[in-house]
């Protein structure tokens, strides 16, 4: 894992890069003290710590441009100005931390870890190309098509040479979950679940077997709790 601190002061660089190296050992960790040396750097991290109050661009204009070269990380600001934090949310900041309080760092990380699952790549075997990465948050739903699946992604649908059962055992823990024997579903793209079927946030309706339906409900509260400022 590549995690970058983006702070101009000494004192909360060493203060980021200590409470992240005691949570975890393996994770490579780049500091910048202003966000035009972060962007020049080009590099691709799944967790960036940084301040709002930077020389030179602040912090939401860094982070803004950042994200529309990757999109697959995660935000975590670091201020004393709490009355940052609704503007924080408005670039999807996942976590706010008041220099006051560095040891929620540690909670802040356990839970960017958490998120992270969604942005897993997972290679399938497509049946009219060869094998592809697709990105966990990128897929809908996978349906069971006679010895294949079909997996909805975005608009598109498309065959794979897949078992739909080993498929909810290898991406459980990224947040699929069987509605169906015939259906494994992303419960990031769920909007409702009822006991007759679900509704995905595109409009897509999905069946839910009774037998399924206790688990799925559970299951969907929990990734939405566990996942809800990701």
């Amino acid at each position: 894992m590549r995690i970058a601190i983006i702070e101009d002061e000494k004192k909360w660089q060493h203060i980021v890069k200590r409470e992240v190296e005691s949570y975890k050992t393996n994770i490579k960790i780049d500091i910048f003290s202003t966000g035009e040396e972060f962007l020049e750097e080009k590099g691709s991290y799944q967790i960036v710590f940084m301040d709002i109050e930077l020389p030179g661009k602040d912090g939401f204009a860094v982070y803004k441009e950042y994200t529309e070269q990757v999109s697959e990380t995660v935000l975590i600001i670091i201020s004393t100005h709490t009355e940052l934090c609704r503007l924080g949310y408005r670039i999807n900041a996942f976590r706010y931390i008041d220099k006051m309080y560095p040891e929620e760092i540690r909670e802040a990380l356990v839970s960017a870890e958490q998120a992270l699952r969604r942005y897993k790549r997972i290679t399938l075997k497509f049946s009219v190309m060869m094998e592809q990465e697709v990105c966990c948050k990128d897929i809908l739903y996978f349906e069971a098509a006679n010895h294949n699946v079909m997996v909805k992604i975005g608009q598109d649908i498309f065959e794979c040479r897949e078992n739909i059962g080993k498929l909810a055992r290898s991406l459980e823990e990224f947040g699929f979950c069987l509605a169906h024997r015939g259906y494994l579903v992303n419960l990031d793209h769920i909007k409702v679940v009822g006991s007759k079927g679900i509704i995905l946030d595109n409009g897509d309706k999905l069946p839910v077997s009774r037998r399924k339906y206790s688990d799925l409900k559970i299951r969907h509260i929990q990734w939405r709790f566990e996942n809800a400022n990701a």
